[in-house]
């Protein structure tokens, strides 16, 4: 039943009207057999309706409170946000850890005055300003004694420091893996449109104005070596359709299983991101819909020790502080050909190399794009594929050599703040929970 559920569009309003018969398709096949399982009847409605368990769950929550109505409208983007790019987001990042370097306490208002010069050149106010760093992973934590600091996301800060620890202990081994990077990339028909697939399912974020038309997805791999020789996933996309309609994480594993594996050295370390279509998860922690049972045969199979005789709650409380033991579906299929999978840590887009290489590939296409209105399937996969030929070996080492210069600068940032945050005492008031996800 669960594979008959079709992947919903993540941004989709469903407004009360379609709300209302939603429920009124629960309520009728729940009367249909009061004997089936709540699990299975949500499943079942997620399939009728074409909408996803976790939003069919939401509206039934509003439908037991009483109250069903559309969400609220969109908030028009600001164009200060609107016009901040990739960069000037990681200036804003960098400048932040400055204070912690420098042994002085991050604020806002601190951080506004500094990020109005350039390279970042901000323009907007407080509040603007605040959304940004919220979006990259920040939030505002009360010191004893008074006034507040601003602190990464202690999930985030975590993410990021066992990623560059593994890294550094797999280049330390003594024999080391050798590092392959996978990215993608998307292709409007007369620009490029590159997006971090590792924030969200479906991240936002689009640079430079689109039109409307063909989309194409390209997806490759590369490491100390350049690309990886017959890598490259070039595939068309509906233009009228939202992306995770056409790909899914079966395109994705066929390309991974067909094209990447067998051409990457053997015991290889594939690093990738975060995208939904990487994150099929094969053994999913038990949820409160799911029976006691369940629960114990999957606390039985990851060998968490447990006794039957707790309540469905207990075990549920169990199974969740075992997040760490989920095993993602591409990461099985990785290991059982002899490779291991590194995820990177949210935010963290440019500790890959491939964002350096897209935009040398990026800049090559739009210098031929300019130049031509034939903009067919063929003609923009030979652009790709030339562009893609043009860099070199060398190009790929030094894109290397300045990531790991980030990693090292962010061991020595994460260095500095520990040392400040020894001296001083953080209140358990936050001004929002860390469970907050803004990826």
């Amino acid at each position: 039943m669960a594979q008959e559920v079709r992947e919903a569009k993540r941004n989709k309003r469903i407004r009360s009207q379609t709300r209302k018969v939603i429920m009124n398709v629960y309520n009728y096949f729940r009367h249909q057999d009061e004997r089936e399982s709540e699990t299975d009847v949500d499943l079942r409605i997620a399939a009728a309706t074409g909408i996803s368990v976790r939003s069919f769950h939401s509206i039934k929550q509003q439908y037991r409170c009483g109250v069903i109505r559309s969400p609220p409208p969109r908030s028009r983007i600001s164009p200060v946000l609107g016009s901040l790019d990739d960069l000037a987001k990681d200036s804003i990042r960098q400048e932040i850890f400055s204070f912690y370097e420098k042994g002085e306490r991050p604020t806002v208002e601190a951080l506004l005055m500094r990020v109005r010069k350039p390279p970042v050149s901000f323009s907007g106010a407080y509040s603007s300003l605040y959304k940004v760093v919220k979006q990259l992973g920040f939030r505002y934590r009360r010191v004893e004694g008074g006034g507040y600091i601003l602190m990464e996301r202690s999930d985030v800060s975590a993410a990021r420091n066992k990623y560059l620890r593994l890294l550094d202990e797999n280049r330390r081994s003594s024999s080391p893996r050798p590092e392959i990077y996978m990215d993608e990339m998307w292709l409007n028909e007369t620009e490029f449109v590159v997006r971090d697939m590792g924030l969200t399912k479906k991240s936002a974020g689009r640079k430079g104005k689109t039109r409307k038309g063909a989309r194409y997805f390209i997806v490759h791999a590369g490491g100390e070596d350049g690309f990886v020789q017959g890598a490259l996933l070039f595939q068309s996309i509906n233009g009228n359709k939202k992306d995770s309609d056409d790909i899914n994480d079966t395109c994705f594993h066929s390309w991974f299983q067909t094209q990447l594996l067998p051409n990457i050295p053997p015991h290889s370390l594939i690093v990738m991101d975060n995208a939904w279509y990487h994150s099929k998860i094969l053994n999913k922690t038990p949820t409160v819909n799911s029976k006691k049972c369940e629960i114990i045969q999957w606390l039985t199979e990851l060998d968490i020790a447990h006794d039957c005789s707790y309540t469905k709650f207990e075990l549920l409380n169990l199974a969740n502080a075992h997040k760490d033991k989920l095993v993602y579906e591409i990461d099985q299929i990785a290991c059982d050909a002899g490779h291991e999978v590194l995820r990177l840590p949210a935010y963290y887009y440019h500790f890959n190399p491939m964002e350096r290489i897209w935009a040398q590939v990026k800049k090559e296409v739009r210098k031929s794009i300019s130049n031509t209105e034939d903009h067919t399937f063929e003609r923009l996969y030979k652009m790709i594929k030339c562009a893609i030929d043009r860099i070199t070996t060398e190009d790929w080492r030094k894109s290397l050599r300045h990531m790991r210069h980030m990693e090292e600068k962010f061991r020595i940032k994460e260095r500095a703040f520990e040392k400040l945050i020894e001296n001083i005492v953080i209140s358990q008031d936050v001004d929002s929970s860390e469970s907050d996800n803004d990826e």
